[in-house]
């Protein structure tokens, strides 16, 4: 849940690590993101909130400018102001760079001013991948509760992606805009909650 910082170092000494073991580590680069989050450069990292942490790790990956970034819940822990700074800053450093950045996130909402692809792992399993123009009015997710027969017979609905269930609970992923799929799905249980 939280990247991992020596337990003693600053964000400068963090910085001073990364400088030496990325050869494209832009100094330049380092002091204009630190001018643009407010942190505290000489508090351990460690000792800040989880919000701090992952902004100080943006910072640095940032800095660092790889070809490839891999984000982990990048959002998560950030007010929305941060959160608008970061989208930004990402979308930047995309066109400056021409950097490819894979982001691990529950929450597609989330990931819609920025990305242009989306893959949907479940278990292990890649379950869709596609331009996300293709996904929003093309899939559809919900949760319903079912008996097993009716579950049967919803698994022989062409449209459906994937099912899988905790106790009464089905969640389901289906193919269609929510006026094609919502009335289907009724059909199949009365308690039903888009996803």
């Amino acid at each position: 849940d939280f990247p991992y910082f020596s337990n003693g170092a600053t964000l400068k000494e963090v910085a001073t690590l990364y400088r030496s073991l990325y050869p494209n580590w832009s100094d330049e680069k380092f002091e204009e993101l630190c001018g643009m989050f407010p942190i505290n450069d000489k508090k351990r990292v460690i000792n800040m909130s989880k919000g701090m942490q992952r902004q100080v790790a943006l910072i640095l990956a940032l800095s660092t400018q790889p070809k490839y970034l891999f984000l982990d819940e990048i959002f998560d822990g950030l007010d929305p102001v941060v959160r608008q700074l970061v989208k930004k800053l990402i979308i930047s450093s995309i066109s400056e760079n021409e950097m490819t950045v894979i982001i691990a996130s529950h929450n597609l909402r989330e990931l819609e001013d920025i990305c242009d692809w989306v893959g949907i792992i479940h278990n292990g399993k890649m379950i869709i991948e596609k331009p996300l123009d293709d996904l929003k009015g093309g899939v559809q997710k919900y949760q319903m509760v079912m008996d097993e027969e009716s579950a049967k017979l919803l698994e022989e609905n062409e449209n459906i992606m994937h099912i899988s269930r905790t106790g009464s609970v089905y969640s389901v992923i289906v193919r269609g805009s929510v006026e094609e799929t919502e009335p289907a799905m009724k059909k199949y249980s009365a308690t039903l909650c888009v996803g």
